[in-house]
């Protein structure tokens, strides 16, 4: 098992620091040894069946058993536990795991394509198809940099560009798979996952996203306190984590695409002041937005 942190909380540097926040397995029975840091972290998880066949039990609110055969990818949420419940003799897997925070960097605005399949559709299995083999052997050849002497100076930027290809393609599958809309379609219009679409389409739509719980549980027509246990019941997270991320999104976009000042961007987003902007910011991204913007800059 090999895992790499790709954020950074040293402003100095504001170097990618690679040891806990990307997880590469090769072997089923580094599982256990991989819940250790799967406690202490959420984790998105994909699991590549090579050969042979593999069943996970799934927990979460319920449990449920997922199967993949040789070809196929397993995909799962944060706040989800794996248990092997069956392995046929002749299994290879290889099993990525990478944390919330990554994920939304590499996929921005396509996350979304990636919540309502995880979380509304629940659709945990993609047939992987030839681009899976190739991404394979990339992620082999990108992973195994990583214990090279003398370090690859550019390291962490080639994992960043691995995972952004991995999960666009995924979410690519996700599409052709669910539809272009990746749409629930069945789900009743009362019930809590219809009501957590909403959630996640409003948030979308919103130029201004901070924006008390309240506000948009009005917009929805329903308690700050019924949005809650929906969100948390559904995927795991409070709404006010939802708008948080979402918050972060648009400033990350803002800083890495647009040449607006700290002070412009915070106006454009609703925040009071930029004072209390590079507080947020910092709070959630470990570093200034200036020292940021300057990362993207230099990798660039």
């Amino acid at each position: 098992m090999e895992h790499y942190d790709i954020w950074s909380r040293n402003e100095e540097d504001a170097q990618f620091n690679l040891s806990e926040e990307v997880l590469f397995i090769e072997d089923l029975r580094d599982i256990p040894r991989a819940y250790e840091h799967i406690r202490r972290l959420d984790y998105n998880i994909l699991v590549h069946c090579l050969a042979g066949r593999v069943e996970l039990e799934v927990s979460g609110d319920g449990s449920k058993k997922v199967s993949a055969h040789d070809g196929q990818v397993l995909l799962f949420p944060t706040n989800k536990l794996l248990k092997p419940m069956m392995v046929s003799t002749d299994v290879k897997v290889s099993i990525l795991l990478v944390s919330d925070k990554v994920l939304h960097r590499v996929l921005g605005p396509q996350i979304d394509i990636w919540n309502r399949a995880m979380f509304l559709n629940e659709t945990y299995v993609i047939d992987g198809g030839t681009w899976i083999n190739g991404v394979q052997g990339y992620a082999e050849a990108v992973f195994s940099c990583g214990g090279m002497e003398p370090p690859i100076h550019m390291f962490p930027d080639i994992v960043f560009s691995f995972l952004r290809t991995l999960f666009l393609m995924v979410c690519e599958a996700l599409v052709r798979q669910i539809g272009s809309n990746v749409s629930l379609g069945v789900v009743s219009p009362h019930g809590e996952r219809y009501i957590f679409d909403r959630f996640l389409t409003q948030l979308s739509k919103e130029h201004n996203k901070r924006q008390p719980v309240s506000y948009y549980a009005s917009v929805l027509h329903i308690t700050p306190k019924y949005l809650s246990t929906v969100c948390k019941h559904v995927s795991g997270k409070s709404p006010s984590r939802w708008i948080t991320e979402r918050v972060m999104d648009d400033i990350y976009e803002q800083l890495r695409n647009t040449s607006l000042s700290v002070k412009e961007i915070s106006h454009k987003l609703g925040f009071p002041n930029s004072s209390f902007f590079g507080q947020y910011f910092r709070e959630e991204a470990g570093m200034t937005p200036l020292a940021y913007r300057n990362k993207i800059t230099m990798g660039q």
